[in-house]
């Protein structure tokens, strides 16, 4: 019997999304390529999410992925939007995009120019990072990958200007929760470049056909690292002195 029949994608999504626990890595069965770590996400996120959303990354190995976003709330003036909140949450302020033209696969790649062409919006972002493997990051990669990557739930801010696409670095960024500081510096991507990892999925010839469509949202990794969040409340972010994004912890 081949692995492919013993690996079940969608009893491994069904057990992520009804553990009341986080599980121990070793409990659960682990993909053995990263399409069957996709096929996890595929199975985990809800259909009636509407807006589809990714993180993109890359894997300790250097390889280019990608972890679904679910839920993805848009930012609304009049309330934070509200994720849950158990011990060990962390949270993370991104850089976002909505793309305005899709970047399907496709064997001569896509040249950093186009990769910016195709974005729509640029926006300030938070991602909700609460994994279902009880080692988190540390679990074998393609199950934490199976795993979204850790990711709890996106909210979608403020529109920020073109210039952030290639000035995000350095600027003034501040995280509080319920006044009380959990970062305050400079902002800073860990590949000094908010649009890295997106060219690197962008020109990944193996992802599927539907991935980076026109409407879908974006998010590019943390220009704060992740930051423990010990307790529920409001979480404000604000960038570069003028831009903030509130979200609730519940």
């Amino acid at each position: 019997m081949t692995h492919a029949t013993l690996f079940d994608a969608a009893d491994l999504a069904h057990r992520f999304a009804t553990a009341k626990d986080r599980i121990a890595a070793a409990e659960l069965p682990v993909p053995a390529t990263i399409a069957e770590a996709i096929a996890v996400q595929v199975a985990f996120v809800a259909p009636e999410d509407g807006v589809a959303g990714y993180k993109v990354a890359r894997s300790p190995e250097g390889m280019n992925v990608a972890g679904r976003l679910s839920p993805i709330a848009a930012h609304a003036d009049a309330e934070p939007a509200t994720f849950r909140w158990r011990n060990g949450l962390r949270v993370e302020a991104e850089i976002g995009f909505r793309l305005a033209a899709g970047l399907p696969p496709r064997e001569a790649g896509y040249s950093r120019d186009a990769v910016i062409a195709a974005i729509g919006s640029i926006h300030l972002g938070v991602e909700v990072l609460d994994s279902r493997i009880e080692e988190g990051g540390k679990a074998p990669f393609l199950l934490f990958l199976a795993d979204r990557l850790g990711n709890a739930g996106y909210a979608f801010g403020p529109e920020l200007p073109r210039e952030f696409l290639d000035g995000a670095e350095g600027r003034p960024l501040e995280v509080s929760l319920d006044g009380a500081p959990l970062f305050a510096g400079e902002a800073h991507h860990p590949a000094s470049d908010v649009l890295a990892w997106l060219v690197g999925w962008a020109n990944e010839t193996e992802r599927a056909e539907d991935t980076l469509s026109a409407g879908e949202i974006v998010t590019t990794g943390s220009l704060c690292g992740a930051l423990d969040v010990a307790a529920p409340g409001r979480i404000d972010v604000r960038l570069d002195g003028r831009w903030s994004l509130p979200v609730r912890v519940a």
